[in-house]
Protein backbone atom coordinates (compact mmCIF):
# COMPACT_ATOMS: atom_id res chain seq x y z
CA UNK A 1 0.00 0.00 0.00
CA UNK A 2 2.94 2.38 0.97
CA UNK A 3 4.17 1.72 -2.57
CA UNK A 4 0.58 2.30 -4.20
CA UNK A 5 0.45 5.95 -2.32
CA UNK A 6 3.95 6.86 -3.46
CA UNK A 7 3.48 6.49 -7.01
CA UNK A 8 -0.10 8.91 -6.32
CA UNK A 9 1.69 11.23 -4.28
CA UNK A 10 4.33 11.25 -7.66
CA UNK A 11 1.95 11.49 -9.98
CA UNK A 12 -0.14 14.49 -8.21
CA UNK A 13 3.48 16.19 -7.97
CA UNK A 14 4.00 15.77 -11.37
CA UNK A 15 0.79 16.70 -12.78
CA UNK A 16 1.46 20.14 -10.81
CA UNK A 17 4.37 20.64 -12.31
CA UNK A 18 3.05 20.03 -15.38
CA UNK A 19 0.59 22.90 -14.39
CA UNK A 20 2.31 25.30 -13.13
CA UNK A 21 6.06 25.32 -15.15
CA UNK A 22 5.62 26.34 -18.81
CA UNK A 23 9.75 26.69 -19.05
CA UNK A 24 10.33 22.63 -20.52
CA UNK A 25 13.62 22.02 -19.24
CA UNK A 26 13.24 23.48 -15.77
CA UNK A 27 10.05 21.40 -15.82
CA UNK A 28 12.04 17.89 -16.87
CA UNK A 29 15.13 18.97 -13.99
CA UNK A 30 12.32 18.74 -11.31
CA UNK A 31 10.42 15.63 -12.37
CA UNK A 32 13.31 13.67 -13.03
CA UNK A 33 14.55 14.62 -9.32
CA UNK A 34 11.01 13.76 -8.29
CA UNK A 35 10.83 10.23 -10.04
CA UNK A 36 14.28 9.42 -9.13
CA UNK A 37 13.98 9.69 -5.43
CA UNK A 38 10.82 7.06 -5.60
CA UNK A 39 12.85 4.99 -7.49
CA UNK A 40 15.52 5.10 -5.11
CA UNK A 41 12.88 4.82 -2.16
CA UNK A 42 11.34 1.56 -4.46
CA UNK A 43 14.69 -0.04 -4.28
CA UNK A 44 15.48 0.13 -0.63
CA UNK A 45 12.31 -1.67 -0.23
CA UNK A 46 12.01 -4.00 -2.80
CA UNK A 47 16.03 -5.31 -3.21
CA UNK A 48 15.52 -7.65 -0.87
CA UNK A 49 12.15 -8.16 -0.51
CA UNK A 50 10.18 -11.24 -1.13
CA UNK A 51 6.57 -10.93 -2.43
CA UNK A 52 3.79 -12.50 -1.24
CA UNK A 53 3.18 -14.54 -4.48
CA UNK A 54 3.68 -14.17 -8.10
CA UNK A 55 0.88 -11.87 -9.12
CA UNK A 56 1.89 -9.48 -6.32
CA UNK A 57 5.53 -9.60 -7.71
CA UNK A 58 3.85 -8.63 -11.54
CA UNK A 59 1.70 -5.80 -10.34
CA UNK A 60 4.88 -3.99 -8.72
CA UNK A 61 6.62 -4.33 -11.72
CA UNK A 62 4.18 -4.21 -14.67
CA UNK A 63 2.14 -1.04 -12.56
CA UNK A 64 3.54 0.53 -9.48
CA UNK A 65 7.30 1.04 -10.59
CA UNK A 66 5.87 1.92 -14.18
CA UNK A 67 4.59 5.31 -12.18
CA UNK A 68 8.33 6.85 -11.79
CA UNK A 69 10.42 4.55 -14.28
CA UNK A 70 8.01 5.50 -17.24
CA UNK A 71 8.19 9.83 -16.39
CA UNK A 72 12.00 9.09 -16.05
CA UNK A 73 12.46 8.08 -19.03
CA UNK A 74 9.80 10.35 -20.85
CA UNK A 75 11.17 13.46 -18.95
CA UNK A 76 14.75 12.21 -19.72
CA UNK A 77 14.38 11.90 -23.35
CA UNK A 78 12.20 15.48 -23.63
CA UNK A 79 14.83 17.41 -21.68
CA UNK A 80 17.17 15.60 -24.17
CA UNK A 81 15.33 16.67 -27.50
CA UNK A 82 14.85 20.43 -26.30
CA UNK A 83 18.49 21.01 -24.91
CA UNK A 84 19.08 19.70 -28.28
CA UNK A 85 16.70 21.47 -30.49
CA UNK A 86 18.14 23.68 -33.25
CA UNK A 87 17.49 27.59 -33.43
CA UNK A 88 17.90 27.83 -37.61
CA UNK A 89 14.74 28.02 -39.74
CA UNK A 90 11.31 26.08 -39.36
CA UNK A 91 13.01 23.44 -42.08
CA UNK A 92 15.89 22.65 -39.64
CA UNK A 93 13.44 22.30 -36.34
CA UNK A 94 10.74 20.46 -38.71
CA UNK A 95 13.66 18.03 -40.06
CA UNK A 96 15.05 17.47 -36.24
CA UNK A 97 11.90 16.24 -35.12
CA UNK A 98 10.72 14.18 -37.39
CA UNK A 99 14.41 12.50 -36.98
CA UNK A 100 13.30 11.71 -33.35
CA UNK A 101 9.38 10.43 -34.47
CA UNK A 102 11.10 8.48 -37.18
CA UNK A 103 13.43 6.69 -34.33
CA UNK A 104 10.71 6.28 -32.47
CA UNK A 105 8.25 4.77 -34.50
CA UNK A 106 11.41 2.31 -35.44
CA UNK A 107 11.56 1.39 -31.63
CA UNK A 108 7.57 0.44 -32.06
CA UNK A 109 8.46 -1.64 -35.31
CA UNK A 110 11.10 -3.26 -33.57
CA UNK A 111 8.84 -4.09 -29.98
CA UNK A 112 5.81 -4.48 -32.22
CA UNK A 113 5.28 -8.09 -30.67
CA UNK A 114 5.54 -6.37 -27.25
CA UNK A 115 3.73 -3.23 -28.07
CA UNK A 116 0.63 -5.05 -29.09
CA UNK A 117 0.81 -7.77 -26.14
CA UNK A 118 0.64 -4.44 -23.72
CA UNK A 119 -2.08 -2.93 -25.97
CA UNK A 120 -4.33 -5.92 -26.03
CA UNK A 121 -4.20 -6.21 -22.12
CA UNK A 122 -2.43 -9.73 -22.73
CA UNK A 123 -1.06 -11.16 -19.58
CA UNK A 124 -0.34 -15.07 -20.30
CA UNK A 125 3.54 -14.07 -20.41
CA UNK A 126 3.48 -11.81 -17.73
CA UNK A 127 5.77 -14.52 -15.03
CA UNK A 128 8.13 -14.25 -17.67
CA UNK A 129 8.26 -10.29 -18.61
CA UNK A 130 7.55 -9.07 -15.02
CA UNK A 131 9.23 -11.24 -12.55
CA UNK A 132 12.39 -11.10 -11.26
CA UNK A 133 13.38 -14.75 -11.75
CA UNK A 134 13.47 -14.48 -15.52
CA UNK A 135 16.00 -11.57 -15.41
CA UNK A 136 18.29 -13.54 -13.43
CA UNK A 137 18.04 -16.08 -16.11
CA UNK A 138 19.59 -13.53 -18.89
CA UNK A 139 22.83 -13.95 -19.87
CA UNK A 140 25.53 -11.84 -18.34
CA UNK A 141 27.19 -11.30 -21.83
CA UNK A 142 24.04 -9.73 -22.82
CA UNK A 143 25.47 -6.35 -22.67
CA UNK A 144 22.15 -4.55 -22.58
CA UNK A 145 21.59 -5.66 -19.55
CA UNK A 146 25.19 -5.06 -17.70
CA UNK A 147 24.04 -1.79 -15.89
CA UNK A 148 20.64 -2.70 -14.64
CA UNK A 149 19.91 -4.53 -10.77
CA UNK A 150 18.99 -8.14 -11.17
CA UNK A 151 17.26 -7.61 -7.37
CA UNK A 152 15.41 -4.59 -8.96
CA UNK A 153 14.66 -5.49 -12.72
CA UNK A 154 12.57 -7.42 -14.83
CA UNK A 155 13.32 -8.52 -18.43
CA UNK A 156 10.63 -6.26 -19.70
CA UNK A 157 10.25 -3.60 -17.25
CA UNK A 158 12.45 -0.94 -18.76
CA UNK A 159 10.92 -1.94 -22.05
CA UNK A 160 7.22 -0.88 -20.94
CA UNK A 161 8.46 2.00 -19.83
CA UNK A 162 10.07 3.35 -22.56
CA UNK A 163 6.78 2.10 -24.26
CA UNK A 164 4.81 4.34 -22.39
CA UNK A 165 7.18 7.36 -22.52
CA UNK A 166 7.09 7.28 -25.92
CA UNK A 167 4.04 7.52 -27.07
CA UNK A 168 3.91 10.56 -24.90
CA UNK A 169 6.55 12.07 -26.40
CA UNK A 170 5.04 11.14 -30.09
CA UNK A 171 2.24 13.13 -28.83
CA UNK A 172 4.59 16.02 -27.82
CA UNK A 173 6.40 15.95 -30.81
CA UNK A 174 3.31 15.82 -33.00
CA UNK A 175 1.78 19.79 -31.16
CA UNK A 176 5.56 20.68 -31.69
CA UNK A 177 5.51 20.03 -35.45
CA UNK A 178 1.75 21.39 -35.39
CA UNK A 179 3.05 24.58 -33.35
CA UNK A 180 5.60 25.22 -35.59
CA UNK A 181 3.40 24.35 -38.72
CA UNK A 182 0.36 27.03 -37.55
CA UNK A 183 3.02 29.35 -35.57
CA UNK A 184 1.14 29.67 -33.04
CA UNK A 185 -0.08 26.47 -30.15
CA UNK A 186 -2.88 24.40 -31.97
CA UNK A 187 -4.93 24.05 -28.81
CA UNK A 188 -4.57 27.99 -27.62
CA UNK A 189 -5.63 31.59 -28.51
CA UNK A 190 -5.50 30.41 -32.78
CA UNK A 191 -8.44 28.71 -32.39
CA UNK A 192 -11.37 30.57 -33.85
CA UNK A 193 -14.10 28.35 -32.07
CA UNK A 194 -16.54 30.07 -29.81
CA UNK A 195 -17.03 26.19 -28.20
CA UNK A 196 -15.77 25.63 -24.42
CA UNK A 197 -15.29 21.98 -23.41
CA UNK A 198 -16.73 22.43 -19.48
CA UNK A 199 -16.41 18.51 -18.45
CA UNK A 200 -13.73 17.34 -16.88
CA UNK A 201 -10.57 15.99 -19.32
CA UNK A 202 -10.83 12.79 -18.12
CA UNK A 203 -14.36 12.86 -19.54
CA UNK A 204 -12.59 14.27 -22.79
CA UNK A 205 -10.38 11.64 -23.20
CA UNK A 206 -13.00 8.75 -22.54
CA UNK A 207 -14.93 10.80 -25.69
CA UNK A 208 -11.78 10.63 -27.89
CA UNK A 209 -10.68 6.91 -26.84
CA UNK A 210 -14.63 6.14 -28.00
CA UNK A 211 -14.89 7.92 -31.27
CA UNK A 212 -11.62 5.61 -32.62
CA UNK A 213 -12.37 2.81 -30.77
CA UNK A 214 -15.97 2.62 -32.55
CA UNK A 215 -14.58 3.77 -36.19
CA UNK A 216 -17.03 7.26 -35.57
CA UNK A 217 -13.61 8.79 -37.54
CA UNK A 218 -12.02 7.70 -40.76
CA UNK A 219 -13.45 4.65 -39.98
CA UNK A 220 -10.97 4.03 -36.69
CA UNK A 221 -7.86 4.50 -38.93
CA UNK A 222 -6.72 7.46 -37.57
CA UNK A 223 -4.30 8.32 -35.01
CA UNK A 224 -5.84 9.18 -31.46
CA UNK A 225 -3.17 12.14 -31.34
CA UNK A 226 -5.26 13.54 -34.80
CA UNK A 227 -8.69 13.45 -33.29
CA UNK A 228 -6.82 15.28 -30.06
CA UNK A 229 -5.55 17.88 -32.05
CA UNK A 230 -8.71 18.93 -33.89
CA UNK A 231 -10.91 18.68 -30.69
CA UNK A 232 -9.06 20.87 -28.82
CA UNK A 233 -9.64 23.82 -31.77
CA UNK A 234 -13.05 22.84 -31.16
CA UNK A 235 -13.33 22.93 -28.04
CA UNK A 236 -10.80 25.66 -27.02
CA UNK A 237 -9.37 22.82 -24.47
CA UNK A 238 -5.99 21.92 -23.51
CA UNK A 239 -6.28 17.87 -23.28
CA UNK A 240 -2.59 17.52 -21.31
CA UNK A 241 -0.88 13.81 -21.67
CA UNK A 242 -4.09 12.03 -23.22
CA UNK A 243 -1.77 8.97 -23.02
CA UNK A 244 -0.98 8.59 -18.91
CA UNK A 245 -5.50 9.62 -18.03
CA UNK A 246 -5.76 6.87 -20.40
CA UNK A 247 -4.01 4.50 -18.64
CA UNK A 248 -5.41 5.93 -15.41
CA UNK A 249 -8.91 5.22 -16.79
CA UNK A 250 -8.29 1.86 -17.36
CA UNK A 251 -7.52 0.87 -14.05
CA UNK A 252 -10.53 2.38 -12.27
CA UNK A 253 -11.81 -0.31 -10.11
CA UNK A 254 -15.39 0.71 -10.67
CA UNK A 255 -16.67 1.82 -14.18
CA UNK A 256 -14.27 2.51 -16.69
CA UNK A 257 -16.36 4.29 -18.66
CA UNK A 258 -18.20 6.53 -16.51
CA UNK A 259 -18.84 9.76 -19.17
CA UNK A 260 -20.06 7.42 -22.10
CA UNK A 261 -22.32 5.87 -18.92
CA UNK A 262 -23.77 9.30 -18.66
CA UNK A 263 -23.61 10.20 -21.95
CA UNK A 264 -26.14 7.02 -22.65
CA UNK A 265 -27.98 8.40 -19.70
CA UNK A 266 -28.49 11.68 -20.61
CA UNK A 267 -29.71 10.92 -24.13
CA UNK A 268 -32.27 8.66 -22.57
CA UNK A 269 -33.57 11.11 -20.85
CA UNK A 270 -33.74 13.54 -23.34
CA UNK A 271 -35.86 11.11 -25.61
CA UNK A 272 -38.00 9.97 -22.79
CA UNK A 273 -39.23 13.79 -21.91
CA UNK A 274 -39.91 14.53 -25.08
CA UNK A 275 -41.83 11.77 -25.84
CA UNK A 276 -43.84 12.41 -22.40
CA UNK A 277 -44.09 16.27 -23.07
Amino acid sequence: MERVLLSEKLLEELNVLENTISEVIKKCDLSITKCRDVIYRFKKQISSFKFKNTDAEIHFFKYIKQVPLSNLVYYSELRSFEIQFPVGNQDVQKEYIQKKMDKINRFFRYNLDFTQYIEQEKNHLDENYFTRANFRDVNITYSRHYYRDKDFSTSHDLLLAKLFANKRLIEYLQKRLAKIDSDCPPCDECSESELRWTFSNTAYVELIYALVSVGAVNDGKIEISIIDRALCRVFNHDSGDIYKIYSEIRRRKKSRAKFMEDLTRGLEDRMDSADAG
